[in-house]
């Protein structure tokens, strides 16, 4: 029975991939960050660890023969005196300090590799969960909403080899904002005074980065999202299709779209104006 370990951050996902590896027939251990996971994993062999504690992680992993590793959850970076790197973690940080997110994962994952634990992407356990493409939830996008579509996907994909944020909101041919570390929700919290209620049409575009690995940091978005969006008066999203993973069913998500007036659509990567 393979052994994996589920490094775990906030949100409700952990605990569904868990369900689902032992489903698949893995032996799981969790290793929920302290002051980031936030769901409850007593059904589950469980071991917290620290965010800074790279070193100390491997070790863990090591005495408990972990063969496959998984990434999920929202995590928030805290300041350097507050991550309290150990040894390994100073090293790893000094390669990571001036590069994305996503160059940061990479070595990561390469730290971990170098023990033969290999990094596995959330969507193997969760494949259900991922954007479909086309309609969800809402009316057809007439041609207005169709090219600030377009224009959102044209602007990240321009981005996506910089290594910033994943989401971009538009709105009459305008950028109102790009996500940058705050994530998805609070960027739409963020702009929500920039929208202009009498402006048209405004669109949240979210996709993944051009380079990214999604072994590593699949791009998220659920109920939370939607509600932080229908508040903001922003009522037509598109998600880009099997690149997007669903942080709830599908289900829930369609019936939360229908009760607030927003439009959920899945979209390919060739989508740009």
């Amino acid at each position: 029975m393979t052994r994996l370990a589920i490094i775990a951050g906030k949100g409700q996902l952990p605990i569904e991939v868990a369900a689902a590896a032992i489903a698949g027939g893995f032996d799981v251990l969790v290793l929920p960050i302290k002051g980031q996971a936030d769901a409850d994993f007593s059904a589950y062999q469980s071991t917290p660890i620290r965010l800074g504690a790279i070193g100390e992680t491997r070790t863990i992993m090591s005495q408990h023969n972990i063969e496959k590793l998984v990434m999920v959850g929202k995590v928030s970076w805290p300041s350097m005196a507050a991550l309290r790197p150990d040894f390994d973690g100073v090293k790893l940080l000094g390669k990571m300090m001036t590069k994305g997110d996503d160059n940061a994962l990479r070595h990561v994952a390469t730290y971990f590799a170098e023990k033969g634990i290999e990094t596995m992407a959330v969507d193997a356990f969760l494949p259900h969960r991922k954007m479909p493409l086309g309609l969800v939830a809402g009316d057809k996008p007439d041609a207005q909403a169709t090219g600030a579509i377009a224009l959102g996907a044209a602007i990240l994909a321009a981005l996506g080899t910089h290594d910033v944020g994943q989401s971009v909101i538009v709105q009459n041919g305008r950028v109102i904002a790009i996500e940058a570390a705050e994530g998805s929700d609070a960027m739409i919290a963020r702009a929500t005074s920039l929208l202009d209620p009498t402006g048209g049409i405004a669109c949240l575009v979210k996709m993944s980065k051009s380079a990214q690995d999604s072994r590593l940091d699949m791009p998220v978005i659920g109920c939370n999202t939607i509600k932080t969006a229908a508040k903001a008066g922003l009522l037509l999203l598109a998600v880009e299709a099997d690149a997007v993973l669903l942080a709830d069913d599908i289900a829930a998500i369609k019936a939360l779209c229908t009760a607030h007036g927003v439009t959920l659509i899945g979209i390919d990567s060739c989508t740009t104006s």
